[in-house]
């Protein structure tokens, strides 16, 4: 890892009803492509790159799962700002 580098950690919780299905997991994808940070998932015993639909989906994380995301690289805290914000906002699934 470079100086310049560096590694964040978290947990979000799923909060939409339908838990880390399809298109929440697209949304993922998309937003791991917006950053040169390696986002990491993990949820019970399985892990998953952010650049991975398939590795998400295979997540299994129903509503109320938490799932511990390690960010590593250049922009990390701006990439861990912007999947905090896509879980707090139940990735637009949230009654209003």
């Amino acid at each position: 890892m470079k100086k310049s580098e560096k590694i964040v950690k978290q947990i979000c919780q799923v909060i939409n009803q339908k838990g880390l299905h399809a298109r929440a997991a697209a949304q993922i994808v998309t937003l791991s492509n917006q950053y040169q940070s390696e986002l990491t998932l993990t949820h019970k015993n399985k892990s998953a790159c952010g650049l991975s639909l398939i590795k998400l989906l295979t997540l299994d994380a129903p509503l109320g799962s938490n799932i511990s995301i390690s960010i590593e690289g250049i922009d990390a805290e701006h990439a861990s700002q912007a999947i905090n914000r896509l879980f707090i906002n139940g990735f637009g699934e949230l009654d209003k």
